[in-house]
């Protein structure tokens, strides 16, 4: 991201620009600052845009660039995704070909989410240094690299350790994207190309095993991992030859240096001297992320909230063969299509989100230093929304199950899991954003580290979970607990502004 993944009122951690974990929490005001008015005082050899309509600004690109800008970085957001659940749809291949459990397999999905979870602190402070472009077309080669002793590894030693790496390496455009869309796009639209990117990172692993499993089927499992390998390479020759630097810092920087080189030896831009050290960066991203998750009710409840959705996608990915294979006896192909029901909730509830962005549009009240007055509880009725519709698809995938009921009632079943889950998702990030605003990269940061740690630990108990409760029982275990967090954003609506009140890192007031 990245990463809408805010999703629509990003804001940075201070004046000077700090990436976030996910590149989510940056505030064009500060990226792009306004034009200063010309003063008697004001040093000359400082470089800025010369004015509101600058094109060497990316906020002035044409619809188009940015259109054709957004689009690389979803696909990047895409084959990485893909690439973290597809390894499943061989699992059981995998396991009759190296006499290994399936919860060794499994593991190959865990350590990508693992991986998942160490990337981001490592790639979002590289992007204030060296911009979105570099980093993005580092971490997606390395992505392809580490795909192909995925693919040819004689061992699961060698399997197990690429696919952390490519979690790892994959994590790049998750969490840049965030912050490059904000680099281009205003508020409003910033928001529509931000759900729509934080859909794909959540629809493209539900597709993965349809595709892995046709492969599978048909190519065998190790074509799973070409598939990555290639997906990964197109990108990274796309972020390398067709994706612009958008970075404004960085960009302001060049400018200075070409000055220089033409004969201003004293040319400077307005943020040189503001980069990061590295005590800054374990502060920023470890150390507050941390005391964040330790000490902020809000945070702690939306997190805890939040990583069982994720935990739970990334949960069906195992629980859908044993299923639709082993109980129904569906061959592997034709075994993971009910996975398209989650999918088409996942894409109904990114409309709904969408539309309801488009509708409610309108300009921010100013208090009386003329700053926008956040309401961060707006983003709430459509969580709830979701928290209701997830028990529902649950309760009905349970106890449709029985192989004696038709499967379609299963099918339906995942269309009000997969769209309430992404409704969830979604506004958990917006919530917090909103809350925390100006330290929202290390309420983030903690965020991800937690919830990359539930869709890793999920895949690892599933199975026993399934095959011992059943799946009725099992699932309907996983709605029980969706109830019991409905809760959580109905008391946060009710109550929210008093409990941020009582908050000592809370911005929005």
């Amino acid at each position: 991201m990245a990463s809408s993944t805010s999703v629509d009122a990003v804001s940075d951690s201070s004046t000077t620009p700090v990436p976030s974990s996910h590149g989510l929490d940056r505030d064009p005001e500060k990226d792009f600052p306004k034009e200063p008015k010309p003063t008697p005082e004001a040093d000359s050899n400082i470089v800025r845009w010369t004015g509101p309509d600058d094109r060497g600004n990316p906020q002035n690109w044409t619809f188009r660039r940015k259109a054709g800008v957004t689009a690389i970085w979803v696909y990047a957001c895409f084959a990485t995704a893909i690439g973290s659940s597809i390894f499943s749809s061989g699992s059981q291949k995998i396991s009759a070909e190296y006499h290994v459990s399936s919860t060794v397999v499994t593991l190959g999905v865990s350590l990508f989410m693992i991986g998942y979870c160490v990337g981001p602190p490592i790639w979002g402070p590289l992007s204030e240094h060296f911009g979105r472009r570099w980093p993005a077309v580092i971490g997606m080669s390395l992505f392809t690299v580490f795909c192909i002793p995925a693919a040819v590894g004689q061992n699961m030693a060698t399997i197990l350790v690429s696919r952390f790496f490519q979690g790892t390496f994959g994590a790049a455009p998750l969490a840049l994207i965030g912050g490059a869309l904000v680099d281009i796009w205003n508020p409003t639209q910033r928001s529509v190309a931000l759900t729509c990117c934080v859909g794909t990172l959540f629809w493209s692993p539900s597709l993965a095993p349809v595709i892995g499993d046709f492969v599978t089927e048909n190519v065998g499992w190790r074509w799973t991992q070409w598939i990555s390998c290639i997906m990964g390479g197109v990108c990274a020759l796309l972020l390398l030859f067709a994706l612009p630097e958008s970075y404004a810092p960085l960009l302001l920087r060049q400018r200075a240096a070409r000055l220089r080189k033409d004969g201003i030896p004293d040319a400077r831009s307005q943020f040189d001297g503001n980069a990061m050290t590295i005590s800054d960066i374990a502060r920023i991203y470890l150390l507050r992320a941390f005391v964040l998750l330790a000490t902020e009710p809000i945070l702690i409840a939306v997190t805890i909230y939040q990583a069982f959705i994720y935990g739970m996608l990334y949960l069906f990915y195992v629980a859908y063969p044993i299923v639709f294979e082993e109980i129904r006896h569906w061959r592997l192909g034709i075994s993971s299509l009910p996975f398209l029901g989650i999918v088409a909730g996942i894409l109904c509830g990114c409309a709904v989100v969408i539309a309801h962005t488009l509708i409610t549009a309108e300009p921010p009240k100013m208090d009386a230093d003329g700053k926008p007055i956040i309401i961060p509880e707006k983003r709430l009725p459509i969580m709830i929304i979701g928290s209701i519709l997830v028990p529902i698809g649950l309760f009905i995938f349970a106890w449709t199950s029985n192989p004696d009921i038709h499967w379609i009632g299963m099918a339906i079943g995942g269309f009000p899991i997969g769209m309430g889950m992404y409704m969830i998702f979604l506004q958990c990030f917006n919530y917090i954003i909103d809350v925390y605003m100006t330290i929202a990269n290390s309420a983030i940061a903690g965020n991800t580290m937690v919830r990359s740690g539930f869709a890793a630990g999920f895949p690892l108990f599933g199975p026993a979970m399934f095959h011992r409760l059943g799946v009725e029982w099992a699932t309907s275990l996983l709605a029980f607990l969706s109830l019991a967090m409905i809760p959580i954003p109905v008391l946060f609506w009710k109550y929210g502004a008093q409990i941020r009140a009582w908050s000592k890192h809370q911005i929005s007031t």
